[in-house]
């Protein structure tokens, strides 16, 4: 009697553009190769995406066909990959390697997945592994009350996929790196500090903001820490997949995509404070966008430091990520019996800084 293949046989992996001498026929000895190709599969939540899709097809009809005919053209594929997030920063982790792998757009990768041995069992020659080419995205940040923080890495297509391809012989080496240490998983509360930085308040350019946030302008006069007035409920601050562009060229045979405009988007929900208080979070919350839907609309810059303790005072080197929003909507939330709140949603303004590090 046949036995059905059950969990956890099978392992993602990841191997740099230049990992592979001939992407379509992989070696024992590149597949192995720990400085080009690294085990994520611990860090890897139980809902990626990394398979084939639907080909592109033609539907041309001969004269003698007396029925459908559909001839598949182009291959496509999809992937989309979340990781957990390290409670340390610095921990040497399979967690902390996927953050750094996937922390920046536009970094060509292989994915690689193998099904049918667990994720630490040596290659060898022989197996059957998938390749699929992609290009990264912006990180997206993916975080919710009482949830696990995650780093959600998206990628472009690059059109090079080859699917249940056998390693070739080849002399083995110590790879994939697999981290000793798997990591720690985070938990959002109490990781998230918000802040609201006008853009009248710079001391620089705005370019220069995004791409190295200062300290200094983050805690001027004018600006504001916004977190403790912030709810879960209704929270949406962050990058999202960027607009993906079909862009073959007459040499690709399959699915090519180029990254278009990127994507971000803002959504808070805050707390109202009692109308006798004339000062801290909640009053500054308030005054800062109680004006959205007249025509002194706030402009500024929402930032945001995600997965270092919320009680860690800011600093240079810290990361965070800066986008331009101007407060277009505030809108009371009165019903039911939880505390009064106001929400506020943000139209994106066209420029943004994903995983920079402060300056002073």
């Amino acid at each position: 009697m046949a036995t059905k293949m059950l969990r956890p046989n099978v392992g993602l992996y990841v191997a740099t553009s230049d990992a592979f001498v001939d992407w379509k026929a992989p070696t024992l000895t590149e597949i192995t190769d720990a400085t080009k190709v690294f085990n994520i599969s611990p860090a890897v939540t139980d809902d990626y995406t990394l398979n084939m899709t639907d080909s592109d097809t033609d539907d041309s009809l001969a004269i003698i066909d007396n029925a459908t005919v559909t001839t598949p053209t182009y291959s496509n594929y999809e992937a989309s990959i979340d990781g957990f997030r390290d409670e340390s920063l610095s921990a040497d982790s399979v967690y902390n390697k996927f953050r750094t792998l996937f922390a920046a757009p536009d970094v060509k990768y292989f994915l690689i997945k193998r099904v049918g041995k667990v994720h630490s069992a040596a290659f060898e020659a022989a197996d059957l592994i998938s390749i699929y080419g992609v290009k990264t995205d912006f990180p997206v940040e993916l975080l919710g009350d009482g949830e696990m923080l995650r780093t959600g890495a998206r990628f472009l297509v690059t059109g090079q996929v080859k699917v249940n391809v056998a390693v070739a012989a080849g002399s083995a080496g110590s790879g994939p790196e697999l981290k000793a240490a798997v990591g720690t998983k985070s938990t959002s509360n109490g990781k998230v500090r918000v802040y609201w930085v006008p853009a009248a308040n710079l001391s620089g350019t705005e370019d220069e903001f995004v791409a190295e946030p200062t300290v200094t302008d983050m805690e001027a006069s004018g600006s504001i820490e916004l977190t403790e007035a912030i709810a879960w409920d209704g929270y949406d601050l962050g990058s999202g997949d960027s607009n993906a562009i079909d862009d073959r060229g007459i040499l690709d045979e399959g699915q090519v995509q180029t990254r278009g405009f990127a994507q971000f988007s803002g959504s808070l929900t805050f707390f109202r404070g009692i109308t006798s208080e004339t000062s801290g979070a909640f009053y500054n919350a308030f005054e800062a966008f109680k004006a959205a839907t007249d025509g002194t609309r706030p402009v500024g810059f929402l930032v945001t430091r995600v997965g270092i303790p919320a009680a860690t005072a800011l600093a240079a080197t810290q990361e965070v990520s800066a986008f331009k929003f101007i407060a277009d909507a505030f809108m009371d939330n009165t019903e039911g019996e939880d505390s009064m709140k106001f929400m506020v949603n943000f139209a994106p303004q066209g420029k943004l800084g994903v995983n920079v590090a402060t300056a002073a």
